[in-house]
């Protein structure tokens, strides 16, 4: 088994066998070449690097995206696009695969590896627990188990959707309703969410030629290989809500959504959302849905009532470095806690002005 460093010309000619490997990883469209070669396109932050990890055969059974600092803690990069990490780990070799990677950062000053957003119960988990991984952090997200669009129904709160029938109908008042799917939605999608906050802060997709670029390009490989699902809800042929989901072997990810505002009191996106959910829970072959959503979003806890547990690891790369791994982990700890203080202060000075 070998792991090694290679620069992006090479991470492109290696697309085929990485798309394979993704396609015998945990599902993650986060970490598969049809993803992530437009984004880094766009975006491409500093001491970023790539590793493949190969089997005794040859075969690639594992990829990582890190971003390596001289000194500290190298983390797998995770995208402010993305819901999920930058890696894929062959299922059936998860942890020598990652034993490997380790191994391949075990000569530098680093005194460890940070992995964000390790799902608990799969096999990832498995493979971070067996290297005694010290707990960076964990969180939960909203997930929709699928098992038909009557039983998506039948597990709504009662009360909730009583008052989302209600919403609407008021809608229906409004103008004719109909929804619109593949590259229809598409475009709606970059419209409404242009018109929204994110396009109030010029942080919408479509704000950006070179984000516009990327997004349409992810977006496009994925229609093309018949795992987009995108979906408009319209009033009188304008749209007023959309949302975008990546498919990766049996689950959906929500990544992204968007309502008009001005609709608001219909809540629209709540009305997409219970649109999208029936139409996925419809498709074949698909099992789960994940929101993508941070913890506790008031929107989507409300639709979905399953849960997905992650955990931020950290996995020491000698083993007589336990110390200092705990100590720089520490540090970014109290790091983060400062950085999300000051946050806190400058989102209370902006309410009080």
């Amino acid at each position: 088994m070998s792991a090694a460093f290679v620069d992006l010309a090479t991470l492109r000619e290696a697309a085929p066998e990485w798309a394979d490997l993704c396609a015998r990883a945990e599902p993650n469209p986060f970490a598969e070449p049809a993803f992530l070669l437009p984004l880094l396109g766009y975006e491409r932050p500093r001491r970023l690097a790539f590793a493949l990890v190969r089997g005794d055969d040859g075969r690639l059974i594992g990829f990582a995206a890190l971003i390596l600092p001289r000194i500290g803690l190298a983390r797998v990069w995770m995208s402010p696009y993305a819901a999920l990490p930058a890696v894929a780990f062959d299922r059936a070799a998860a942890p020598q695969a990652l034993a490997a990677l380790c191994a391949l950062l075990a000569p530098s000053r680093l005194a460890g590896l940070v992995w964000r957003q390790v799902e608990t119960t799969g096999p990832y988990g498995a493979a971070a627990r067996s290297l005694n991984p010290l707990c960076a952090g964990s969180t939960r997200r909203a997930a929709l188990r699928l098992a038909g669009p009557a039983a998506f129904d039948a597990g709504l709160n009662p009360k909730r959707r009583a008052k989302w029938a209600r919403q609407a109908r008021k809608l229906a008042t409004l103008g004719r309703l109909d929804e619109a799917a593949g590259a229809e939605a598409v475009a709606a999608f970059f419209e409404v969410e242009r018109k929204g906050w994110k396009g109030a802060r010029r942080t919408a997709l479509a704000d950006d030629p070179a984000r516009l670029a990327f997004a349409q390009s992810a977006l496009q490989n994925f229609a093309r290989a018949g795992r987009l699902d995108a979906l408009a809800l319209r009033l009188d042929g304008a749209a007023i809500a959309a949302g975008l989901v990546l498919i990766a072997g049996d689950r959906a990810f929500y990544w992204k959504t968007a309502y008009d505002e001005a609709y608001a009191e219909t809540s629209p996106g709540v009305q997409l959302t219970l649109a999208h959910s029936r139409r996925l829970a419809a498709a074949p072959g698909l099992a789960l849905v994940d929101s993508c959503a941070g913890e506790d979003h008031p929107m989507i806890g409300r639709v979905w009532g399953d849960l997905l547990a992650f955990e931020d690891v950290a996995l020491g790369l000698r083993p007589e470095g336990g110390r200092a791994l705990s100590i720089w982990l520490a540090l970014a700890r109290a790091k983060a806690a400062a950085r999300e203080g000051l946050k806190r202060n400058v989102l209370a000075l902006r309410g009080r002005r």
